[in-house]
């Protein structure tokens, strides 16, 4: 290949170009992953250093005593680095071996003529109050709370309500950006609206949701925006009284906790059905070696939300795997299962409504009269809070 230079109208003559590829070549990300792959055996070479985890290629998803008292099936293997595209993340026990690791690839990358950047390296520690001190050629690394690589964030304290926040500021974003173009365009059909509403907001507010570990209150907060989207689209207000069955009728939808829910599962299956050596699959079937448990509840594992999203599926947690190693039939029986959770879903609404109706109904036909000035109360709870403001009033 030969290139030439143009500066002030006049072009130089021809020269050969012999490093480096052309602008969006298809060698290149193929000829940098062999080029960074020589880079990092030459950095750590066969040395077992990292985090150390326990893994097995046998057994079953939930049958940890396999895994942790049977030594013969299982495995150990240490994790340094997790390598995406162009970018290496390093992961370690301790700030003094995390120094090790990033000493000897700065010490690799001199070597194959390749800088560090030190304003875009920064340190994140989970699971500790102590803030270490890592340095790279003397300049100490900024230490973070949170880091977003790829547009999903990670934290510090294990949490995902500030990835959470920003999913939804940035779908909120671009709902507000095509309320008057699509939303409010009476030349659209519904059906049109919804197709944009599912490539525009859901895949902002779902992105990465295949991986994480979501607790029940995180579940209801993504699924309150999604219903307060819809009932926005449709033009229904908290005046109509229109059910959020109803509403996801109409719109042809399932709630966001089933699409979550069936994301994750999904998920699952694509990493049960990875060649064993794959590291995603030997994370999903290990487990931290020698890990202490702190004190109180345990924090939620993604093995746990998939658990509870089978049960919530009608799936049988201990045969999953036979269902999923076919692909179409794991498809099937996830899409079936997300049916049968927005209708368990629809039957809570509804039996809460009935209570509330019954409740209603008793408290305008019960009142309690308070003795001391006469005033009803519908419940005797509220007689009994009145009793004594009443009491307090007289003295």
């Amino acid at each position: 290949m030969k290139g030439s230079v143009i500066f002030n109208g006049n072009t130089s003559g021809p020269f050969e170009m012999r490093r480096g590829v052309r602008q969006g070549c298809v060698l290149a990300p193929t000829l940098f992953g062999i080029f960074f792959s020589l880079l990092l055996r030459e950095a750590f070479g066969n040395d077992q250093q990292g985090i150390h985890f326990y893994t097995r290629t046998d057994g079953k998803l939930y049958n940890i005593t396999k895994l942790l008292k049977s030594k013969r099936n299982r495995e150990d293997i240490f994790v340094d680095s997790l390598l995406f595209a162009d970018d290496a993340a390093f992961v370690a026990d301790s700030a003094l071996e995390l120094q090790t690791i990033l000493d000897r690839f700065a010490r690799a990358c001199a070597l194959f003529s390749m800088t560090i950047n030190a304003k875009k390296t920064v340190v994140m520690v989970q699971g500790s109050t102590k803030i270490p001190k890592i340095t790279l050629d003397g300049v100490p690394l900024a230490v973070v709370n949170k880091f977003t690589y790829l547009g999903s964030t990670v934290s510090n304290n294990l949490s995902l309500d500030a990835e959470i926040d920003i999913r939804i500021g940035k779908a909120a974003t671009t709902f507000g950006q095509l309320n008057t173009r699509v939303w409010k365009n009476k030349h659209l059909t519904t059906r049109t609206k919804m197709i944009v509403y599912q490539a525009c907001i859901l895949s902002i507010l779902s992105y990465g949701a295949e991986t994480w570990t979501t607790y029940a209150k995180q579940e209801r907060r993504l699924n309150a925006f999604h219903m307060r989207c819809l009932r926005n689209i449709l033009g229904i207000s908290w005046e109509d009284r229109v059910t959020n069955e109803r509403v996801l009728n109409i719109a042809q939808l399932p709630s966001f906790t089933a699409l979550l829910k069936q994301k994750r599962l999904r998920w699952l299956g694509h990493v049960h059905r990875m060649e064993p050596s794959r590291l995603p699959r030997r994370i999903l079937l290990g487990a931290v070696a020698n890990a202490k448990r702190n004190l109180g509840r345990p924090m939620l594992r993604f093995k746990d939300c998939a658990k509870r999203d089978m049960h919530a599926f009608g799936i049988d947690h201990q045969n999953w795997e036979a269902v999923a190693e076919s692909r179409d039939g794991w498809r099937k029986v996830v899409v079936d299962g997300r049916k049968i959770h927005d209708q368990a879903w629809f039957e809570t609404l509804a039996a809460r409504r009935t209570r509330q109706q019954q409740a209603s109904s008793v408290a305008d036909t019960t009142r309690f009269t308070c003795r001391a000035c006469g005033k009803g109360c519908r419940s005797r709870i509220g007689l009994f809070s009145h009793e004594k403001s009443c009491v307090i009033n007289s003295s």
